[in-house]
């Protein structure tokens, strides 16, 4: 039966004994306040975020995170959540003289040679050695405090103490209260590459110690005593408002962090306050967990799925009204009411209605948690949220039996073109790449498009791999197929074996075979980058032919994969794909009809400094002879002939073409030849 209620019932009161204060009497040394400068935009600060948890967590009870999202870094994009409270945070960030992200201030104490510029700001190296150094310093002055919450007025209730056990260098110290907020939800670049452990199920990061308020104002409040022997007591309350530049705050998810500086700089020592939050009479405070089985798709053909999530109640009591509900991406979510009962410690699984999936990756995030109305409030929000994790599916039908892709068109970033997926499962930096990153100079093969695709191997670890995979294709009635493509690769020393892999599958992705690999130096087209990107100019490309006429007439489609697989070298690129048939024929120059092209074969390849090429052929009848780029495009005209029988030599000039691959084909009644050659100035 459902249970309702209304918040204007009176208020229960809770116990008036706090479990922090009184404050401690007996001398201690510093506890340490990390003031993190961060950003959703800060590649390198979910490293930060990950240093500063790990020295908290080293150092229990002594050590106050304050993460104050501030600066250009922090600056929404349309769409985006906005985490900043200024004008508090940017000032606090202003007296610190940081000049970039992340940055962090220990105690707002000046450490002679880490400093950024001098002042207080250090990079997140310095954190742990400079917090050392502070916890061996004692503290004139102890600090606790206690917190009170209440859920239906909301207001805060923080109530302070200062004991000084020696006397302070100034004769005014100032008292901080800062209202933290944990959990809060929202996009982080880099955030999976750098802390993998704040990553949600739905692909979002979860933000900790998140700086909203100053309930003492921007530098603090007076405590005017501060010999030895004073005690310094005030409560400070703050009625919480619904939410901070549009990000609502949840009460069950607030910390609160009190400490005394002696003016704006040089903290002296600081805690955390005990949070007792008070609930009206009738409601339940209770914790449903989410969590989820669902069936993944067995291959990138299989677009059916059932979402289906399990509830776990991890109250103490029986909980008989609560909604779940999934979201496919950012669709709407679909949700349904459960009135049955669900007891202490027990756990239940809802299925819903079978569903289509769209091509490329897909996420279901799923959602467990209490209904408006009833008597029940679920205070641990964290895990109510599973997810199914990520998952791809492609087109179960080929459209087409050739693929031209050269990247264009795409904006900076994109993960994959149109008709392809990008399997990355530790989100690194491997996507579309543009002339942002080179001064608009093109990052093209051989300079001659601007875009690229790339693996960022500098900033990925040993093993760390990324695939793009593209729509199936369709050799059931063509031959000669190959896949020809350009790359560019550098290593960081000389020594590594990055590798570059060509794999196909006949069963839409359940299985792949490795047909063609290029590792470390064999992979490389630059000499060794170290300490820096990798971004190649037009000499720095290479082009490559893969025989699939294993798979020619194949009665199953075929799907290609091109993997990257870092092993500590620099960059990969690679560039104008080409997926077509008739391209391995012109290679082994052999047939068996009396009218085909008996010979085939063109030198110098690469081309030399003359800009002359010879084509060597043996034909008997017709044929016109064409230069095509990577693109398909036609770009020079080279004869039409009517040859008589025998080898003949043909030469023509190709200086006045740019650097890259080409292909020149042969045509006759009956037969098409394609040879590839490069040109190179």
């Amino acid at each position: 039966m459902k249970k309702l209620f209304t918040l204007f019932l009176p208020v229960l009161l809770v116990n008036s004994l706090f479990a922090q204060l009184p404050v401690s009497t007996i001398p201690e040394n510093k506890n340490v306040v990390l003031e993190e400068f961060t950003g959703i935009h800060c590649g390198y600060c979910p490293d930060g975020h990950l240093l500063a948890q790990q020295f908290h967590d080293a150092n229990p009870g002594d050590v106050i995170l304050v993460n104050i999202h501030t600066g250009s870094y922090a600056t929404p994009s349309a769409g985006e959540p906005d985490f900043r409270a200024d004008p508090l945070g940017s000032t606090i960030a202003g007296q610190s003289s940081l000049t970039g992200y992340p940055a962090g201030t220990i105690n707002r104490h000046v450490f002679p040679g880490v400093g950024q510029s001098g002042g207080t700001a250090m990079s997140r190296g310095s954190w742990a050695s400079s917090g050392g150094q502070m916890f061996a310093q004692p503290s004139c002055v102890n600090v606790a405090a206690d917190a009170s919450l209440d859920i239906s007025t909301r207001v805060l209730t923080v109530d302070v103490e200062a004991y000084y056990t020696d006397n302070s260098t100034n004769q005014t110290n100032k008292i901080n209260v800062v209202l933290l907020q944990n959990n809060v939800e929202g996009p982080q670049s880099n955030g999976a590459t750098y802390n993998p452990g704040a990553m949600l199920p739905n692909g979002n990061y979860n933000h900790q110690h998140m700086f909203r308020h100053l309930l003492t104002g921007q530098w603090g409040d007076d405590i005017t005593a501060t010999t030895t022997g004073s005690l310094f007591q005030n409560t400070y309350t703050y009625s919480i408002p619904a939410d901070l530049n549009g990000v609502a705050y949840d009460l069950f998810n607030l910390d609160v962090a009190v400490f005394v500086a002696e003016g704006q700089q040089e903290i002296l020592s600081g805690n955390m306050a005990d949070m007792t939050h008070i609930v009206p009479p009738g409601v339940n405070l209770i914790d449903l967990s989410s969590t989820t089985n669902m069936v993944l798709p067995a291959s990138f053909c299989d677009n059916n799925v059932v979402p289906e999530i399990t509830v776990t109640n991890n109250s103490t009591i029986a909980v008989d009204t609560f909604e779940v509900s999934y979201t496919l991406n950012t669709n709407t979510p679909v949700t349904q009411t459960v009135y049955s009962s669900l007891a202490s410690g027990a756990s239940t699984t809802i299925t819903f209605t079978s569903i289509s999936v769209p091509a490329g990756t897909n996420t279901i995030s799923f959602f467990a948690g209490t209904l408006a109305g009833t008597s029940f409030i679920d205070n641990v929000p964290s895990n109510n949220i599973s997810s199914s994790g990520s998952f791809n599916t492609m087109s179960p039908f080929a459209q087409m039996t050739s693929r031209d892709e050269g990247f264009e068109g795409y904006a900076n970033e994109t993960p994959a073109p149109t008709g392809a997926i990008l399997i990355n499962p530790l989100g690194h930096r491997v996507f579309i790449v543009d002339p942002t990153f080179t001064q608009g100079q093109p990052i093209g093969a051989f300079g001659m498009s601007p875009n690229s695709f790339r693996w960022q191997f500098i900033n990925m670890g040993g093993g760390d791999n990324a695939s793009l995979i593209f729509d199936q294709l369709k050799f059931s009635a063509t031959q000669g197929n190959a896949l020809i493509y350009s790359y560019a690769y550098a290593q960081t020393s000389g020594f590594e074996n990055d590798r570059l892999q060509i794999l196909v599958s006949e069963d839409c992705g359940a299985n792949f075979t490795l047909i063609s690999q290029k590792m470390g130096p064999d992979l490389a087209t630059s000499p060794p980058v170290a300490g820096a990107n990798f971004y190649p100019n037009a000499g720095n490309w290479a082009t490559d032919t893969v025989d699939l006429t294993a798979y020619d007439l194949a009665i199953n489609d075929v799907m290609i994969k091109i993997t990257g697989i870092c092993a500590g070298g620099n960059n990969l690129y690679i560039d104008d794909i080409i997926i077509d048939a008739n391209i391995m024929a012109s290679t082994t120059g052999i047939t068996e009809n009396n009218n085909d092209f008996l010979s085939t074969n063109i030198f110098p390849n690469p081309m030399d400094n003359t800009g002359i090429l010879k084509l060597n052929i043996d034909k008997k009848e017709n044929i016109t002879i064409d230069i095509y780029d990577v693109l398909g495009k036609q770009v020079k005209k080279i004869a039409n002939k009517n040859l008589s029988s025998g080898i003949h030599n043909i030469s023509f000039d190709v200086s006045d073409l740019e650097n890259g691959s080409y292909l020149i084909r042969t045509q006759s009644k009956d037969m098409i030849n394609n040879l590839k050659f490069v040109v190179s100035h």
